[in-house]
Parts: C-alpha cells; sequence; structure tokens
C-alpha cells in the first residue's frame, strides 16, 4: 500500500512539473493560462475549506473581484501607469466592505468573513498574478522569434529552488528529523529538515549560472535569490499549515493524487514569488 501511494504521489509530482516547466518555457500566453486555471482551483479549495467550517462567502462577488484583480495585474501593467492600476484594484477591494451591507448574515460575523475575502486576494491571487510578471524582468520589449526572455529562466530558476528546497527538507527530516521547527504549526516539520532542504536548494543555486547562461547574475546573486526564496518558501509552507490547522483539514483538496490540492502544491511559491520578484527588480535597478 505505502509503495503505490509512493508511485502515486511521484507519478503525479513528475507529471506537474512536466506541465510547469513547459508552460513556462514555451509561451508567456500559456502561462497566463494556466496560471489562471491554478488561481480558480486554489479559489474554490480555499472557499470550500470555508464553506466545511461553516463560513459562508457570497460565491458571485468573491469570484468576479478575485478574478479582475488576477486580470489586471496580469495583462494591464503594460497598459496603464503602474499607480493607477493599484488604485482601481484598491477601489475593487473596497466593494468587499460594501457589498457585505447587503449579505444576509449574521453582523457580528461580517468583518470575519471580509477578511476571509481579503485574505483570498492577498494570499492566493496576487503571487499568482505576479508570476505572469517574470517573463517581463530584464527584457526591453517581447523575445525576439524563439528566444526566451530572462525573466523565463528566471521563473524556471524560482521553480526549481522551490522544489529542491521541499523535496530535500522532506527527504532529510524524514530520514534523520529529531528535533521539531515549529511544532505548534506543523509538528512534523523538523529542524533537520529544513536547514537540509535550504542548504541543499542553495547549493544547486550555486551552480545556475552555468545552467541559466542567459541570466547576468554573479554567485552572491545568485546565493542571495536562493535564500530569499528558502525562507519565504519555508514561510508559506507554514502560513498554509496554520490555516488548514486553523480549520481542521488534512488537505485543501484531492486535485492531485498524493500531494492533496492546489493549495498545497503552491503553499511556498505563494509567499516566496513576491518576495522572489521584488529580489530580481532591485538586482535589476541597482
Amino acid at each position: 500500500m505505502e509503495m503505490k501511494k509512493l508511485l502515486t504521489r511521484s507519478l503525479t509530482g513528475a507529471l506537474f512539473v512536466a506541465v510547469m516547466v513547459f508552460s513556462i518555457l514555451w509561451s508567456r500566453t500559456l502561462l497566463f493560462n494556466l496560471l489562471l486555471v491554478v488561481t480558480c482551483i486554489a479559489l474554490y479549495e480555499y472557499r470550500a475549506v470555508l464553506w466545511e467550517n461553516r463560513i459562508r462567502l457570497p460565491m458571485a462577488l468573491y469570484y468576479v473581484i478575485s478574478l479582475l484583480v488576477y486580470f489586471l495585474l496580469s495583462t494591464l501593467t503594460r497598459y496603464f501607469p503602474f499607480p493607477h492600476l493599484m488604485l482601481v484594484i484598491c477601489c475593487l477591494l473596497l466593494l468587499f466592505p460594501v457589498a457585505a451591507l447587503f449579505w444576509r448574515q449574521d453582523e457580528s460575523q461580517a468583518f470575519q468573513n471580509l477578511g476571509y475575502m481579503f485574505t483570498a486576494v492577498i494570499w492566493i491571487v496576487v503571487p499568482f498574478s505576479l508570476m505572469n510578471f517574470f517573463p517581463l524582468v530584464g527584457s526591453k520589449g517581447m523575445p525576439v522569434g524563439n528566444a526566451l526572455s530572462m525573466g523565463q529562466w528566471l521563473l524556471l530558476a524560482f521553480f526549481l529552488t522551490i522544489w529542491a528546497n521541499d523535496t530535500f527538507a522532506y527527504c532529510v527530516g524524514s530520514l534523520v528529523g529529531r528535533h521539531p521547527f515549529f511544532e505548534r504549526i506543523s509538528p512534523k516539520k523538523t529542524w533537520e529538515g529544513t536547514l537540509g532542504g535550504g542548504l541543499l536548494a542553495l547549493l544547486l543555486a550555486g551552480f545556475y549560472g552555468r545552467f541559466f547562461p542567459q541570466i547576468s547574475f554573479s554567485l552572491p546573486q545568485w546565493l542571495g535569490f536562493a535564500m530569499t526564496v528558502v525562507v519565504f518558501g519555508t514561510l508559506g509552507d507554514l502560513v498554509e499549515s496554520l490555516f488548514k490547522r486553523r480549520m481542521g483539514v488534512k488537505d485543501s483538496g484531492n486535485i492531485l493524487p498524493g500531494h492533496g490540492g492546489v493549495l498545497d502544491r503552491f503553499d511556498s511559491a505563494l509567499l516566496a514569488a513576491p518576495f522572489a520578484l521584488l529580489y530580481v527588480i532591485t538586482i535589476n535597478v541597482l
């Protein structure tokens, strides 16, 4: 039974990685559509977990505003000044508390439910939207012909670091993990696994200069990039564990056999993506 479970997990993981790598390297349009689908599934999983805990959100408003934020952040930044776009998004988010006036629910729960809706946008929609920014980093206009942009390789490096950290942390923790890392939130996470995963991910990043010659990062810059991804990826994993622990669920969903749901698979990337993008943009500016 354990062998079958391990095989299912491995096959699902391999297929997931293949789809992500293909989408990143093929085209920005394919990546945009894949991340849109993933965002929709993640929003559904989040709402389903809340539903199990008798927390009701107005479905139409929840999806419409969330997906509008995704489209605005992902596509319109090339056509509108960024401050103007942020103002539009802020106005959209302010429709949540306005809509609360018309919800048929206990008024004492209104602001609690507003908090859950804001969290969905900030924690799920914004990070997935910002992943579409990576292909634009370091490129003046669109790539010529079939050439890949620097940002596409950066996004691939981002996910490689996430996957390396998660995989090594799981393996090292399973083999030699003894000391709890954050027992209150994630009892199975250990210091040995966390440090082992981080160190091995940093070691892999030391070779990124050869893997990705298209990116003009020095070794210290690559290590800084990997450290940013590892630190905030680990925190992202803990944030999702806190959410699931608060809601009393083991997995956010079951769409990925052996891995749980989309939120389970992207938990590290959700928190790490905005900080990694900020790091990369800062490096380019300096």
